[in-house]
């Protein structure tokens, strides 16, 4: 590539050797100063595709912004910078880091010593351009990367903004794993003739990935999951929920299984998601709960397991999702929780993502303590080789020349199982019957009635489905729609199931002795559109 000798050392000391295809073929491109629109899916090396020709064209005797990065989310934007500062050490650049959550002060500073890259998000972005803090009359160059997610999460008018403040002369640069319809949009307006780099065109999950499903019911996820966690033992894991609530739930959950677990969502200060993220990366902890805006930009080496809690909305966010696992090449595992509302959705995932998915029975609670036991009976045959004990083995022998052998271990046992609890792990976990004698129906383009329950939505035990009169004519969500139960019930998110949407009704699953209370609560309900509720059993 014929770089600067301070970047090709910078590269050998983050043991960076060969490039991949995405910073290959991106190289020349970016460096003649052509606009670019590269597709390339997560985990592919984005991010040093354009760090590193930028970094070679950058003028470091020149003061001021001559680089403007663009990005979603706070992580992604704290990891690009990253990228920039590392490589760019001994160059002397200077990078200023400019997002939301986080004080003004160490932003104006970095601006006032000159920074000549900034990395930020729009909404941030364009508030230092309101107070006029940024100045982007000499900026060179803008990328948006992850452009698709800051279209999805709302930025338009901000991202339009910030474009509109840069100079008419500028190299522009898009790089995501998605190219949808309103990144090409913004493509024809602000973008010159741009040079198209498609390494990952339409909806491929990396080819390294194993994606497992595992069908169970609604009510029994989190059993499921603590039986998978203790079997796979992941090195590091992301588990992915939907809301914000359900990402505090689930790691408190865990945490009082014995896991060594985090939460990264939109409602926790920056210091704390920093603090979280740092601990994911040194291990401390090992699984991460998240929802998918808070994991976006989330680059951490090692992780083995992203495990979906509830099946993402569409094909994208499951790439989205997969990408923080099997990067750079590397295995990968894709765990799929799916309940029997589900399978539906999960169909059309892996038939738009051309998935090759297995199908796995969830692990029953004896099959978790033969799998634990095995691991503890390996360690201590690696630990009694050792035989670095000291005083303690003679005190062993004494007890062992008064104490019948198999009692004493026993009697031990218990103590380890009494403060660690490993030993006794794991649930009887209850899966859909319709798993076990129904083989699974190709997806319909069209149900045949829109108000008939399908017949792979099996109601799960212990549960009582009601039929609520409002539906996706209505603009109902599913977290509308739990949000509005839980308050007018005074009950919580876990007494509710499955949820299905339909055109003009919904179908919800709630816990039969909360059933009566739902009714009631929203029988005659008026809501602020003015739609009266009805609610009764689904027939």
């Amino acid at each position: 590539m014929g770089l600067r000798p301070s970047l090709s050392d910078a590269l050998n000391a983050q043991g960076y050797h060969e490039p991949t295809d995405v910073q290959a073929q991106a190289f020349p491109l970016v460096t003649s100063g052509r606009d670019l629109m590269v597709q390339s899916r997560t985990g592919t090396g984005k991010t040093l595709a354009f760090v590193l020709p930028l970094l070679e064209r950058l003028d470091t005797a020149r003061p001021g912004v001559q680089i403007l990065v663009i990005v979603p989310t706070r992580e992604l934007a704290n990891q690009v910078a990253a990228v920039f500062a590392k490589t760019g050490k001994a160059m002397g650049v200077r990078v200023a880091t400019l997002t939301g959550g986080a004080g003004y002060g160490d932003q104006l500073r970095a601006l006032d010593r000159g920074a000549q890259v900034v990395v930020g998000t729009p909404g941030r972005l364009c508030d230092h351009l309101g107070r006029e803090t940024l100045d982007l009359s000499g900026c060179t160059t803008v990328v948006l990367d992850e452009a698709d997610e800051i279209l999805d999460m709302g930025f338009q008018e901000d991202l339009e903004k910030l474009l509109s403040a840069l100079p008419a002369e500028r190299q522009s640069l898009m790089f995501s794993a998605t190219l949808a319809e309103g990144v090409e949009a913004i493509a024809r307006r602000y973008l010159r003739d741009p040079e198209r780099l498609g390494l990952s065109e339409g909806m491929e999950a990396s080819t390294t990935l194993t994606h497992l499903v595992y069908e169970v019911t609604h009510a029994s996820k989190f059993e499921a999951l603590v039986n998978l966690l203790n079997v796979e033992q992941p090195e590091l894991a992301i588990l992915f929920c939907h809301t914000k609530a359900e990402t505090e739930q689930l790691s408190e959950r865990l945490a009082a299984e014995g896991f060594r677990v985090g939460y990264l969502n939109g409602d926790l200060p920056q210091p704390l998601r920093t603090k979280t993220l740092e601990a994911f990366r040194r291990r401390a902890i090992t699984l991460l709960v998240a929802t998918d805006v808070a994991a976006r930009g989330i680059d951490v080496r090692g992780i083995t397991h992203v495990v979906n809690m509830g099946i993402p909305r569409n094909v994208e966010t499951y790439i989205h999702r997969s990408g923080r696992t099997g990067r750079a090449g590397r295995p990968g595992q894709v765990v799929n929780l799916v309940s029997p509302l589900e399978r539906s959705k999960m169909r059309a995932i892996v038939q738009g993502a051309e998935l090759e998915v297995e199908r796995r029975p969830i692990p029953q609670a004896a099959d978790v303590r033969k799998r634990v036991r095995e691991r503890f009976f390996e360690s201590l045959v690696v630990r009694t080789d050792a035989d670095d004990f000291g005083e303690l083995k003679d005190f062993a022998q004494d007890l062992l020349s008064n104490l019948d052998p198999a009692a004493l271990v026993a009697a031990l046992l218990q103590d380890i199982q009494s403060s660690q609890g490993p030993l006794a792990a794991g649930y009887d976990v209850q899966v859909p019957s319709a798993t076990r004698v129904k083989p699974e129906k190709p997806l319909r383009d069209k149900p045949k009635r829109a108000d008939r329950v399908r017949p792979d939505s099996a109601q799960e035990a212990g549960m009582v489905r009601l039929r609520i009169n409002v539906g996706k004519a209505n603009r109902v969500l599913p977290g509308y729609l739990v949000r509005l139960i839980c308050d007018r019930a005074q009950i919580t998110g876990n007494s509710i199931g499955a949820i299905a949407l339909f055109a003009h009704h919904s179908l919800v699953d709630v816990k039969r002795e909360v059933a009566r209370q739902v009714i009631e609560s929203l029988s005659d309900f008026k809501d602020d559109r003015g739609r009266r509720w009805s609610v009764k059993e689904a027939e």
